[in-house]
């Protein structure tokens, strides 16, 4: 059992990041390989299309650091993460420097968020990467409230570690001016940073980049939940889907002699499947239901709320936290915010409505802001499986010519794409018009 999810979580974190007139426009690049979106979004990039990184980033490597807040009760399950962590790479001579959030469940060091630390390093860039406030380690060390997916609650963290990092930094380099990026939930929370720091003034950010973003996070998190509905047209549920992805996958393994588990070595997997959109959807929802999973699992403990663990009960570290996660994993992104996120929510203010909730996540909730700020750009793919018709056409209407669709990708499959890090560097170096 323990071998199998190991597999299922290695497979979902490679997959994730296998690792001027802004128009939709060709670039001068090989053409992107994958035009199903689900395909994009489990495939990702494949090695011969992907951006080639400058020599000086190859050697670099980003130093870990962390902060820990004084006082903060840490529970005992967590006793190891005491500390928020995040990671920079510093440039020897003043520079800009760049914040890059990571998406839902997103450690400062995953894969996509590694790729983009790279890639401004490279460009000449300072990098700060920062942890998804969804990510168990930011919740149990950052969170004020200690719970996780309201995005007010979120921005609140993020915008108070960005400050302490932004001491930290300026004690021993000089930095010339603030950008900041983020992809998926990291990205629609960049841009409330952007709003927020507008009113604050503390970064004065040059840019702010947006990155395949949900435009309404309750409305993509209930695509997901629906892509694991309990039987499918095959009759094949997503345990089962996911079940037969490893079969497939360990007879691959076993038959081509595999030296050691990597992206390159996933992709020549993926060429040998003859998946469908069906069981691809499925896989994708297993990845987000599984980092769901643990963040509502960390905000009960942290909360002491009683959702999963029983009131009254201290988990410790010799306790077996499968149970936990088995309920865990059952519990849909729809159920935790009607049942633990809102009445939390009410508790602290009770003027505020479900719909006023919904709407303080969704990116239509700052379209005032978005529509008139010149520094504010955004980077998407045109098929992204998060958003819907109105959703694309609501993004290209408020951010015109600071907005550029590419056809293909998925979500975030063509992030280490040639042309679209190449387009992302342009935003950032020189801005389009």
């Amino acid at each position: 059992m323990a071998r199998a999810l190991s597999l299922v979580l290695f497979l979902l974190l490679a997959m994730s990041g296998a690792g001027v007139a802004l128009a939709d426009t060709a670039v001068e690049a090989p053409k992107y390989p994958f035009t199903n979106r689900y395909k994009a979004t489990v495939f990702g990039t494949p090695p011969d299309f992907r951006y080639k990184l400058p020599e000086n980033a190859r050697g670099a490597v980003p130093e870990v650091r962390s902060v820990k807040i004084d006082g903060r009760r840490i529970p005992k399950v967590f006793w190891y993460t005491e500390a928020v962590e995040y990671s920079v790479m510093l440039q020897e001579k003043e520079a800009p420097l760049i914040f890059i959030i990571a998406g839902t469940g997103g450690r400062y060091n995953s894969p996509k968020v590694q790729f983009l630390q790279y890639l401004f390093y490279g460009a000449g860039y300072h990098t700060v990467a920062l942890s998804s406030p969804t990510h168990f380690n930011f919740i149990v060390s950052m969170s004020k409230h200690g719970l996780s997916g309201y995005v007010p609650y979120d921005v609140d963290d993020l915008y108070t570690l960005m400050r302490w990092v932004k001491a930290d930094v300026e004690a021993t380099t000089k930095v010339s001016r603030y950008s900041v990026t983020g992809y998926s939930l990291g990205g629609l929370h960049s841009a409330f940073i952007a709003k927020r720091d507008m009113q604050d003034k503390v970064f004065n950010f040059e840019k702010v980049l947006v990155i395949n973003p949900p435009v309404d996070l309750y409305n993509s998190a209930l695509a997901f939940d629906s892509w694991l509905a309990e039987t499918s047209t095959n009759k094949t549920t997503p345990q089962q889907s996911v079940g037969m992805f490893i079969e497939r996958f360990s007879e691959f393994y076993k038959t081509n002699h595999v030296g050691r588990l990597d992206s390159e070595v996933l992709y020549q997997f993926f060429k040998t499947l003859d998946v469908t959109d069906e069981e691809l959807k499925q896989i994708i929802g297993v990845g987000f239901r599984i980092t769901s999973s643990s963040m509502i699992f960390t905000s009960d403990i942290c909360l002491n709320a009683g959702y999963i663990v029983a009131p009254g009960t201290t988990v410790s570290t010799s306790d077996p936290l499968l149970p936990y996660f088995s309920v865990a994993s059952r519990i849909s992104f729809e159920q935790y915010f009607e049942e633990l996120l809102l009445p939390y929510l009410q508790s602290k203010d009770s003027s505020i409505t479900k719909e006023k909730a919904l709407r303080a996540c969704t990116l239509q909730g700052i379209e005032s802001f978005l529509r008139t700020s010149e520094n504010v750009y955004l980077i998407g793919n045109a098929d992204d499986p998060i958003l819907n018709e109105a959703e694309v056409a609501f993004l290209r209407d408020v951010f015109g010519k600071r907005g550029v669709f590419f056809p293909n990708g998925g979500h975030c499959g063509n992030l280490q794409y040639d042309g679209f890090a190449k387009t992302i560097l342009e935003i950032l170096k020189g801005g389009k018009s």
